[in-house]
């Protein structure tokens, strides 16, 4: 029903957009009007002034559903039934609207101040572009701030920037030794990986990837020792490339895949986005998984747990392009990728609350606060962030 040419959640919207200062001068004396009108608004003058939602706000009932109710069916029951049907609507719409002005007002006032006040312990900086080189005489060459064209003491030539390192090929360095490096990307980084072969990898926060600086011999093969890794291999039918985890093999000619095998997760996870990979068991080299383009195999400690499955790319590749896609996943399980993702500490108050689920997109150079924001809106859940610890209390 509409007063004046407005529904409730319209005078709703119209009161914020005054508060936010959206309106433009046509606008405002729009508004002036409405906040006059006595048949739509009671105390619709106060709506308007800041100070005063902000002292209403600390009065627990003032704006309470059930205060609205009790009011409502006080006013009902003194009228006779036939004004009472055709003004019902009405009547709800009047009592309730200062209940959804002051609950909308309360995410869009109190939390503002408080993320005003407190800014400096509650900011919780988007991911940075860090990792660092371990050599094989256990020195480290830390990067993401630096750039250039350096040699290693192993003599080994490498030009790095902010966001990724080069391996040179070379033709100086001893074929008969293998020499190892190991990129570790810490909690809150990412950083991309260009093998000696033009092979490039992503590689994901709280990571640790081993590779050769040249490949010698018949195959090319890196060890993915922890975390999560894009691969976009370069084609070589002459040397088949191989990634090996703590549950199985892949091997590839030439082709993009993802593979995901953080320990605390128990199950090494293989996405294909193009070409053609085999999935093999470090128990059973025999038991083979070829997979589709679209399709994933996740491996668990045996074979009988294993599970090829055709599944929505973006959910699992989204994090190379910066987007994370969660399709109902539990809070304990998307919180896993907020600490690693963000490098801060997760605890649940509340038990019960990890195993809510949720769905929706998280833009990983975004404060993670603006998600967790929606998350409270959609769920029964309520965080608190104090520095760089997140704590999740059931409302």
């Amino acid at each position: 029903m509409k007063r004046c040419g407005f529904t409730v959640f319209e005078i709703v919207e119209e009161v914020l957009r005054n508060f936010l200062n959206e309106n433009d001068e046509k606008k405002r004396e729009e508004f002036q009007k409405l906040i006059n009108e006595p048949a739509l608004l009671n105390n619709g003058k106060e709506l308007a002034d800041r100070k005063q939602v902000v002292a209403w706000l600390k009065e627990p009932s003032r704006f309470s559903s059930q205060k609205a109710y009790s009011e409502f069916k006080v006013y009902v029951r003194g009228q006779q039934r036939q004004i009472w049907r055709r003004r019902i609507r009405y009547v709800a719409a009047v009592l309730i609207l200062p209940f959804l002005v002051g609950g909308i007002y309360y995410w869009h006032v109190i939390n503002s101040e408080k993320e005003d006040q407190n800014s400096e312990t509650q900011l919780i900086h988007p991911i940075a572009f860090k990792a660092s080189i371990e050599l094989d005489d256990g020195k480290r060459v830390y990067l993401g701030a630096e750039e250039g064209k350096i040699t290693l003491s192993d003599q080994t030539e490498i030009i790095r920037d902010q966001k990724q390192v080069v391996y040179a090929a070379s033709d100086s360095l001893d074929v008969h030794k293998m020499i190892y490096h190991d990129l570790c990307v810490p909690r809150g980084g990412e950083y991309a990986l260009v093998l000696s072969d033009s092979t490039k990898i992503w590689i994901n926060a709280d990571s640790k990837l081993r590779y050769p600086v040249q490949f010698n011999g018949k195959e090319r093969e890196v060890f993915l020792l922890e975390g999560e890794a894009y691969f976009e291999v370069t084609k070589n039918s002459e040397k088949p490339f191989w990634v090996r985890t703590s549950r199985g093999t892949v091997k590839v000619l030439g082709t993009e895949f993802n593979v995901r095998n953080y320990k605390d997760e128990g199950c090494v996870v293989t996405t294909l986005v193009n070409g053609s990979v085999q999935f093999g068991s470090n128990q059973n080299p025999e038991s083979n998984t070829v997979l589709r383009p679209g399709y994933q195999i996740i491996a668990g400690s045996v074979i009988e747990d294993w599970i090829v499955q055709k599944v929505n790319l973006k959910e699992y590749v989204g994090w190379k392009e910066g987007l994370y896609v969660f399709n109902n996943m539990t809070l304990e399980e998307l919180m896993r990728t907020v600490e690693r993702n963000y490098d801060v500490t997760v605890f649940f108050a509340s038990e019960e609350c990890k195993f809510l689920r949720f769905s929706g997109d998280l833009r990983k150079y975004d404060d993670v606060r603006n998600f967790l924001r929606y998350i409270e809106i959609g769920g029964d859940v309520r965080f608190v962030i104090k520095e760089r610890v997140i704590t999740i209390y059931k409302k």
